[in-house]
């Protein structure tokens, strides 16, 4: 991490203007409280989903069977709205957006489908040469190629109703000025995208380009979609789903399944060329010359933007694959990233193949993949419950991972020489009692309350959880802390200053480091956050000593003032319920009374000093409940996104639409905010 944080800083250096550098520092500031950008500042609060298909040959019934729950932020009223269409010729049923004339997910009488998100890099940021321009209608010009290209203003009217006159509905123009903006300045070379930070002074603007800037046709993708009868009718309707570029799970009752992917992916002037200009894709790009988007040579079916774009042959996509199944939960779909080079790879006629520099649902997709297998092994089947179960799995895989290096860290404290930090550690009571905590373990992470709701509570029926509930909770509790301790006292410790990477790969990282004795690729030593009198052990010494401390720190986190409203300073191992800590509110834009809870009375908080309801599910669940890895405070462990829509289905050969599909949804948060609404 610390090698390829070096280099990028020097690259960057060399090809990005300390003026450019410090626009984007000012537009980052400017943004970082802002609810929209969230998700992409802070990669673990960025929605996902999950998605997978089993052929009819692997399932119980002999049909294929789908799954899908999309995440995003779980408000009330939720986000999807379901939606059944009838007019003769189209006869759809599942979730939309309110205001959507189609089905966005769901089923027709011979399809089903669903989507989770790519995250396939369709935007650049260009570092602008900009200079006065006389016959610009803006008075200033872009510098390409060493000629000026005009920056056009699309004026902006901002109308707001005054609520303090007591008028209704008195909209008025908000004259321009402060954060108001009298026009917005555009590139028209980059799809017409908008400059967002400038300093005319030294003569240096940002601009974006990004794909969506083009007039695009989802609309008539989900109309195709909704009026499908096969697949060839499917894919057709797909070369229309330009923007916001999506993994498709797909069946029919023909028997197949498919996985397909769409969107329209920008081919660059440089990675064509088998080569990167300055900096790749993923940093601030130079915008005189040598990195743009190709116009379009080669128009693809429905292509709606007006460059070259990845071909169709080209998204990864497959159908009845061999061995039965697929997963996707927004993790590399093609494996290019495997080798920790995103820029690595070719398309068939030369270039470079790019499609992202990151990807999430690594773990979602791994435990999807496990517990497929786990149901398939010795010729098992899986049937419409199984799936269902799946989408509300709980169970930690980083916790499967990582325990095994605390143990084995206790171990080796008890042979540790007297009087020495590992052995200090090794000897204390809290410690011990942990470690034998997480070797009991199964990796689940059930509330443990009788306030909290989980998998065996029954269309939401709160019963009172098992011993076996309480002890898996406890040991929730404790693991998470631990992991938040490990990560700040390694990456974060020894990175300080940088940026810090996200939750997933500084697990990556961590997990590297472990299978290597505590060694890292780039040779820094991430494991000297130890005290003064263990600074000269060796590396395996220090590894084992900020494992255990990182254990000893949560517990101490665990009874510190700042966690007393869940467990009131105590010292007790068995007053750590994870539901205590894993919380989550369904919020109302109307805020207040409206948000669940409290639902205007209708929901109140279980607890006084708690916001919100505990939960079962945890970083990176199946059960889409995430929280930063690195969370170290009361409320830290709370989450806001999750499944918005969950969804099983299944087709096969009938007669009639009763007899052809099998579909089940729900739609947590609810559909209305009128407070005496059931």
């Amino acid at each position: 991490l610390t090698a390829r944080a070096a280099a990028a800083a020097r690259a960057l250096a060399a090809t990005v203007s300390p003026e450019a550098q410090k626009l984007g520092s000012d537009y980052l500031a400017k943004v970082q409280d802002v609810p929209a950008f969230a998700g992409i500042l802070d990669r673990d609060k960025r929605a996902g989903s999950n998605e997978w298909a089993v052929a009819g040959s692997m399932s119980a019934d002999g049909r294929p069977i789908i799954a899908n729950d999309p995440h995003l932020s779980l408000s009330t009223p939720a986000t999807f709205y379901p939606l059944g269409l009838d007019d003769g010729d189209i006869q759809a049923f599942g979730s939309t957006f309110p205001g959507t004339p189609t089905v966005i997910l769901g089923y027709n009488r011979h399809i089903s489908w669903g989507e989770t998100t790519t995250g396939f890099d369709v935007t650049d940021t260009y570092q602008e040469k900009i200079e006065p321009d006389a016959a610009s209608p803006s008075g200033l010009a872009t510098v390409y190629e060493g000629r000026l290209e005009p920056i056009i203003p699309i004026p902006e009217v901002f109308k707001a109703n005054d609520p303090t006159d007591g008028v209704m509905d008195d909209v008025s123009v908000v004259p321009p000025g402060g954060s108001i903006p009298a026009a917005t300045l555009i590139v028209p070379r980059r799809n017409n995208g908008p400059i967002i930070e400038m300093d005319q002074a030294s003569g240096t603007a940002l601009s974006v380009q990004y794909t969506g800037f083009s007039g695009t046709r989802e609309l008539q993708c989900f109309l195709l979609m909704n009026e499908a009868s096969n697949m060839r009718e499917f894919v057709h309707a797909l070369q229309y789903f330009d923007v916001g570029s999506q993994n498709f799970v797909f069946t029919d009752d023909r028997g197949n399944i498919g996985y397909f992917t769409s969107g329209e992916v920008p081919v660059r002037e440089d990675l064509q060329a088998g080569t990167v200009s300055g900096l790749p894709p993923y940093f601030i790009r130079n915008g005189t010359g040598g990195n743009e988007w190709l116009p379009v040579q080669h128009r693809q079916p429905g292509q709606a933007v007006p460059y070259e774009v990845l071909p169709y042959s080209e998204m990864p996509q497959i159908v009845n694959p061999p061995a039965g199944w697929f997963v996707n939960a927004n993790n590399d779909p093609a494996g290019l990233t495997l080798d920790n080079n995103p820029l690595n790879q070719l398309r068939p006629g030369g270039g470079i193949y790019y499609l992202s520099y990151t990807f999430s649902g690594g773990f979602r997709a791994g435990r999807i993949t496990q517990m497929i297998r786990q149901r398939l092994a010795d010729g098992g089947k899986i049937s419409f419950a199984d799936m269902q179960k799946m989408q509300a799995d709980d169970v930690l895989l980083d916790a499967e991972v990582f325990t095994p290096y605390i143990r084995a860290a206790f171990s080796d404290a008890q042979t540790a020489p007297a009087g020495s930090v590992l052995a200090g550690l090794g000897s204390d009571p809290g410690v011990g009692e942990a470690v034998d905590r997480l070797t009991h373990w199964d990796f689940s992470t059930p509330p443990g309350i009788p306030q909290g709701y989980d998998a065996s509570d029954v269309n939401g029926r709160l019963g009172v959880p098992s011993g076996a509930e309480v002890q898996s909770s406890i040991a929730a509790t404790l693991y998470a802390t631990w992991r938040g301790q490990f990560i700040r006292n390694t990456i974060d410790a020894t990175l300080a200053g940088l940026p810090a990477p996200g939750s997933a790969p500084a697990l990556a990282a961590l997990r590297h480091f472990l299978e290597n004795g505590g060694a890292s690729t780039s040779g820094v030593d991430f494991f000297a956050n130890v005290p003064a009198a263990a600074a000269g052990d060796d590396l395996a010494t220090r590894r084992d000593i900020v494992i255990l401390a990182s254990l000893r720190g949560a517990l101490d986190l665990l009874a510190s003032p700042g966690f007393a409203p869940a467990f009131h300073g105590s010292t007790d191992q068995e007053d750590y319920q994870w539901g205590f800590l894993h919380r989550i509110v369904f919020s109302s834009v109307l805020g207040g009374p409206f948000s669940i809870p409290p639902a205007g009375g209708a929901f109140p908080a279980p607890f006084a000093d708690l916001p919100g309801i505990p939960v079962q599910g945890g970083f990176n669940t199946v059960d889409a409940a995430t929280h930063s890895a690195d969370a170290d405070t009361l409320n830290g462990f709370m989450f806001g996104n999750g499944p918005n829509r969950r969804f099983v289905s299944q087709h096969f050969r009938g007669r009639g639409w009763e007899g052809g599909v099998r579909s089940v949804s729900i739609w947590p948060g609810g559909v209305s905010e009128d407070l005496t609404s059931p």
